[in-house]
């Protein structure tokens, strides 16, 4: 039997008492992208921001505590967690593979900051909206499914992470995408850039979700895309999909030059739209990018991308919007 590793990962919590419920609303917030519904024998394949991910079942579940398995990609066996709510955010890890314990600890480690962050992020007050910000991915339209897979079979078995951490300063217009995926795949398996552009292209967009944003600019507010996109991807949305006819103004981070989560992006579309951040909402499927505004003084909703329009449409009422 392989050796096993233990470890416990703990973040304070400053609003304990609301922070269990709002993990259950919102799995996505420790789980990460395709978080299961928390309820016994639930089985779960799940990625965080930076595609990577992993498979699990949802054990146990009770007041505060949860009881689940997770493997990353590539393991022989899953490990065996434990979450608690209380006054404290805690990971414990009780067997997990000591071949896999570092790599396991530096994801939880992420995924435990990003819980903690956003959870200890109040939302701010605001007054009656006259703007909404709608991020695209996730909450007006996805990716195609099993992209991630095609992903790994063009570019190999860690190209995943690698096109993740290439695009990062394409997102901000700093960096030309296709000479840094050039050079991924000159030692990987032999894909093309034009067929990862593909993929990384082939976007399902929700026309029951933009028939939400026409609705709030029938209801008089301005309807504002605010999206990270490097500059193909953000073509393909713009000339193909033609996004931007849905909105009244429009924010590519790559045009705008810097991304979210940062403090000076929702501030230059704050300056742009020229209204204070009291006056203006925004819904995002990240945790991060959520804390961020608010941090800002923008009321936010993490949207849970498996609820779609009708959620949507929901978060928009919750935080005043006319709909």
């Amino acid at each position: 039997m392989a050796a096993m590793t233990d470890f416990t990962l703990t973040a304070p919590l400053t609003a304990p008492g609301t922070a269990w419920d709002e993990v259950r609303a919102h799995p996505e917030l420790v789980w990460g992208h395709g978080a299961p519904d928390l309820e016994p024998g639930r089985d779960y394949d799940a990625n965080n921001a930076l595609g990577i991910g992993g498979q699990g079942r949802i054990e146990t579940v009770e007041p505060g505590r949860v009881e689940f398995s997770w493997a990353g990609d590539g393991w022989q066996q899953p490990g065996r967690f434990l979450l608690f709510i209380g006054t404290d955010l805690v990971i414990e890890a009780r067997a997990v593979p000591d071949e896999q314990a570092p790599a396991a600890r530096d994801y939880w480690q992420r995924a435990v900051a990003t819980a903690s962050g956003y959870l200890n992020q109040p939302d701010p007050a605001g007054t009656a909206p006259r703007a909404v910000l709608f991020d695209a991915d996730g909450v007006l339209q996805s990716s195609r499914p099993g992209w991630l897979a095609e992903f790994t079979r063009i570019g190999g078995p860690t190209f995943v992470a690698d096109a993740f951490a290439a695009e990062l300063d394409c997102l901000t217009g700093d960096a030309d995408l296709k000479p840094r995926l050039e050079r991924l795949l000159a030692c990987g398996t032999g894909g093309s850039v034009d067929e990862i552009l593909q993929v990384w292209h082939d976007l399902v967009v929700d026309p029951d979700a933009l028939a939400v944003v026409d609705r709030v600019r029938t209801a008089g507010l301005l309807a504002v895309l605010a999206t990270n996109q490097q500059s193909y991807r953000g073509a393909r949305m713009r000339h193909y999909h033609e996004m931007d006819r849905h909105f009244d103004h429009v924010f590519y981070s790559y045009e705008v030059g810097v991304a979210k989560p940062s403090a000076e992006y929702f501030q230059h579309i704050l300056d742009v739209l020229e209204l204070p951040a009291d006056q203006v909402v925004f819904v995002d499927d990240s945790p991060s990018n959520v804390r961020a505004a608010r941090a800002a003084g923008i009321p936010s909703a993490l949207h849970r991308t498996s609820d779609g329009a009708a959620g949507l449409a929901s978060e928009l009422a919750a935080l005043g919007v006319p709909i």
